[in-house]
Formats: C-alpha cells, structure tokens, sequence
C-alpha cells in the first residue's frame, strides 16, 4: 500500500465493517459490504423455505452492484486522488448521512421501523460500499477492494508463498483486517449502548477519508 494512501484506505475498511456490524444487527440481519455472505443469507433462507426473510439481502445486492456500477462509470479510467475519486467517496459520505439522520429519527419517535424504510436504509447503505468498492479500487492499492477483505488475503499470501509475484504488503494487509474488525467493534457497541449513534463509526470513517485524502499528491498527468 501506497503510504499516503495508509490513512485513507485504513479509514474505509473501517468504514466498511462498521456497515456491515450496522445493517446485520440493526437492519435484519442483511450485510451491505459483504455481498458473499448476503448470498449465504440468501441460500439459507431458501434451505428453510422463508425466502422472505432475504428480501433485505437481495436488495442490498442489487444496490450494491448499482453503486459499483454507477461509480466505476463516474471515474472512468482515473487512478490516484483524483477529484473525481473524492467526490465519489463525498457521494458515500452523503448516502451514509441520510442513513445516520433516517436511523436517528426512528430511534427518537420510539417506533418500530417499518418494512419499507428498512429497505431504504439498507439499499441507501449498499450503494454507499458500491461506491466505496470501486473507490478503492481505482487507487489501486494492493488491497483492491475494503470491502472484498477476501481477496486482498488470497492476493497477500499468494504473493507471500510464491516469490517473484509481488510484494506481500503482510503489514499493510493486517491493519486493513485490524481496521473491519475495529469498525466493527465499534459499531456493535454502539448498537447496544447508543442505538441512535450507531452509524456515526462509518460517517468518521469516510469523514477521515476525505480529510486524509487531501494530503495525499495527486497523480502524476499521462501525456495522451
């Protein structure tokens, strides 16, 4: 990893376990950054024949896959901190907001949230990490995606084990997994102890990301 990237990535991988601890114990039970265990959701709710129960988690599947999408058609082909790449992640910051306000509200009237704005919460919530997945992957830092840690472990060890294929990045690739686990830590203990701030872990996060990215050396031009 890149080291004026550290700072920026560290703080959406955070940002993105935090999400995930967020919408799976408050939300239903759904992840909106881990689309592969939305699937396992999805199958076993088909394996106990309550396919209802997975509406949360297709839905946060498909608006993931638009965020992703949308985003990587946005960028193009820009790499580095470009200013596209930091309104992309101000998109994010803004998605995660009106998530944060609409989850505030409902804890303050009392009531229970309906079906409705749950699924709002979530989709919002998904084409943030959409969003986010692409980001991280235009700055093409050997993690790839902080929201696909899966990857970046497959990759690191690969590299580690088979000489001649890259540098490892063992110590960048620990604080990435140390960072999802602290997000969602956090986020968990907010959940149980302060409810209506739960989503604020993952606005710091992204917060720190823009605020971070600003020290970071835009690339360098490539002629045409």
């Amino acid at each position: 990893m890149l080291h004026g990237n550290r700072v920026p990535v560290l703080s959406l991988a955070l940002a993105s376990g935090a999400v995930d601890a967020f919408t799976f114990l408050a939300l239903g039970q759904v992840f909106t950054s881990n689309m592969t265990g939305n699937l396992v959701l999805l199958g076993v709710s088909a394996g106990h024949g309550r396919l209802a129960d997975a509406v949360g988690s297709v839905v946060a599947l498909i608006a993931f896959t638009c965020g992703l999408g949308a985003a990587f058609r946005f960028l193009g082909r820009l790499t580095g901190w470009s200013a596209r790449i930091r309104v992309a992640v101000g998109v994010e910051l803004v998605l995660l907001t009106g998530l944060a306000v609409a989850w505030a509200l409902t804890q303050v009237s009392g009531s229970e949230v309906a079906d409705e704005v749950r699924l709002v919460m979530i989709a919002a919530a998904a084409v943030a990490m959409g969003v986010q997945s692409a980001v991280t992957h235009r700055l093409h830092t050997f993690v790839g995606s902080t929201t696909f840690i899966t990857g970046a472990l497959t990759s690191s060890l690969f590299r580690h084990l088979t000489p001649g294929t890259g540098e490892p990045h063992l110590a960048g690739l620990i604080a990435v997994l140390l960072a999802v686990v602290c997000g969602a830590a956090a986020a968990t203990i907010c959940v149980w102890t302060l409810p209506a701030a739960a989503p604020v872990i993952a606005l710091a996060g992204v917060t720190t990301t823009l605020v971070a990215s600003a020290f970071v050396r835009p690339p360098r031009a490539t002629p045409p």
